[in-house]
């Protein structure tokens, strides 16, 4: 009977690869932007982009490479986690996730400080949100956002 429940050798395969295309996806996509906006900003470009949701994308990343290695530990061993290894597993689990909603927050107020230290402007105009994803354009002149942003 509990052979019912034992996943087939292909569905382990394909959510492997998923789980470690969407964890390489979201490691890529956070460093990618994070270098953009700190390349920009020490180069003193006229136009400076955070991508808030980059910053979602490494919490997202490291919940999914901890789930990645333990279905991997899992399917290995051919056993399930002892009552320890569980409880530092679930604890690991709930701060990645908190860590995933608190880092773009501290991130953004970090990057804002430096920004406007700079004497750089928010674009508001050439700035956009959906959801929880949010990209903030900085930049050196006003009247440079007024002019693109039409």
């Amino acid at each position: 009977m509990e052979d019912a429940l034992e996943p087939s050798p292909m569905a382990r395969f394909a959510s492997f690869v998923f789980f470690i295309t969407f964890t390489a996806a979201c490691f890529i996509w956070f460093t990618a932007s994070a270098y953009d906006t700190i390349a920009s900003l020490f180069n003193d470009q006229p136009i400076i982009v955070f991508s808030k949701g980059a910053m979602y994308a490494l919490g997202g990343g490291i919940t999914a490479l901890m789930i990645t290695i333990l279905g991997a530990y899992q399917t290995f061993n051919k056993s399930t986690l002892s009552e320890k290894n569980n409880h530092v597993l679930t604890k690991m689990l709930i701060a990645s996730t908190i860590f995933m909603f608190l880092f773009p927050v501290v991130a953004h107020y970090a990057i804002d400080k430096a920004i406007t230290a700079k004497r750089y402007s928010k674009c508001e105009e050439m700035s956009y949100q959906w959801l929880l994803y949010q990209k903030i354009v900085y930049v050196e002149n006003m009247s440079f956002c007024n002019g693109k942003a039409k």
